[in-house]
């Protein structure tokens, strides 16, 4: 099920890759340009490159030599700029007297990786306290951002239900999501936000102390992240198998306990199995024996292997359905669509504009525009 150029994406996306197996595919043949294309669709350039440099330069032909370097020294550019702009907001955060703590992005690229450029990554996510929202929006706003739903009123009538608002700054091309909690509505999820306050841990980037998860809570953290966005992209199961790599003193079995506890066991499972089957990545025996012996797993991790090589996304309730599998009981199943029939969106909105005094019709519009919405879907695909 896997393409020979996809196999040496795979190779070399490991911190700790085979050179003779790296070798061996590339002198047998490839397209190069479908391997940058991939390595792009997966955000891994900057490890591709850095594994080529490293067992086989000579053989890439000049002209994707030539690419790589170019988006390499982009990514430099980038992932540098970005970061002073984090140091920029925990400035003015810490100011305003408003806790903030910063996760994926550059401070994910140094604590896992240990190199800021070896992480693609386009945004800033930062986490405050639900009490802090306001005031955090303000801050945002006088800095020169905007949201993408600039009315206050509109954005949590439609958008709260993501525990998440995304901000842009048109001048500087930055863009932060601001987060208050670290799942949407209707989501299991192994982490309670409130708890995560007491367990932060220090990272010091370019002489600076940031805030983030601590690693125990980010690998929770990666693992249903990855598994809410289906696992499509490569660099996600790499952030995992880097932590795994990375942190042997993490009591992984633990996090195993707290996933069962919460319900939420099969995205850590998950989790464990890519990164351990496709990029070699030092899992305990026992939770990949746990995995493998979890045939709801297996499925997944077979379903993900393939999602891997779409080139186009999947619909909106393919995603759904797909999601719904990931819930271990099947009576977790029932949340997600509860909350899917009960939940107003943008959606709502845009299919039927009202003024505001009557935005709560929407609660009673929904299911109706739901059911009209999937009956056009059979009709198409009949």
């Amino acid at each position: 099920m896997t393409t020979r150029e996809f196999q040496l994406l795979l190779y070399c996306a490991t911190s700790q890759p085979d050179a003779g197996r790296i070798k061996k595919i590339v002198q047998e043949g490839i397209s190069w340009q479908a391997l940058l294309e991939l390595a792009q669709q997966h955000g891994v350039r900057p490890i591709l490159r850095q594994t080529l440099k490293s067992v086989c330069w000579d053989s890439v032909p000049q002209t994707f030599q030539r690419e790589l370097e170019h988006f390499y020294r982009a990514n430099v550019q980038t992932s540098l700029l970005f970061t002073g702009e984090l140091f920029r907001l925990l400035s003015l955060f810490q100011q305003n007297g408003i806790p903030l703590v910063a996760f994926k992005g550059p401070i994910l690229a140094e604590s896992v990786y240990g190199d800021l450029a070896l992480r693609e990554f386009s945004d800033l996510d930062i986490i405050v306290h639900d009490a802090d929202v306001s005031k955090a929006e303000d801050i945002l706003t006088a800095w020169g951002y905007q949201a993408d739903f600039p009315d206050r009123d509109y954005r949590s009538a439609f958008l709260s239900y993501q525990g998440q608002y995304a901000f842009r700054n048109k001048q500087t091309g930055f863009s932060v999501d601001l987060h208050w909690r670290l799942s949407g509505k209707g989501e299991l999820f192994a982490l309670s936000t409130e708890k995560i306050w007491s367990r932060l841990e220090q990272v010091t980037m370019c002489g600076r102390t940031v805030l983030t998860l601590a690693h125990d809570d980010l690998a929770l953290f990666l693992a249903a992240h990855g598994t809410k966005e289906g696992w499509k992209a490569l660099k996600w199961v790499c952030d995992f198998a880097e932590l795994l790599r990375k942190d042997q003193n993490v009591d992984w079995l633990a996090l195993i306990d707290r996933a069962e506890k919460s319900n939420s066991c099969r995205p850590f499972l998950l989790a464990t199995f890519l990164a351990s089957t496709l990029l070699d990545a030092p899992a305990p025996q026992e939770l990949i024996d746990k995995a493998r012996n979890n045939t709801a797993v297996r499925a997944l991790a077979e379903m993900t292997q393939r999602r891997m090589l779409r080139t186009t996304p999947e619909g909106e309730f393919r995603q759904f359905l797909n999601g719904l599998n990931t819930r271990d009981r099947f009576r977790h199943r029932l949340w997600p669509v509860a909350t899917l029939l009960t939940t107003r969106t943008v959606g709502d909105y845009q299919a039927m504009p009202l003024p505001k005094a009557l935005w709560g019709l929407y609660y009673v519009t929904r299911p109706f525009r739901l059911v009209a919405k999937g009956a056009g879907l059979l009709v198409r695909c009949n």
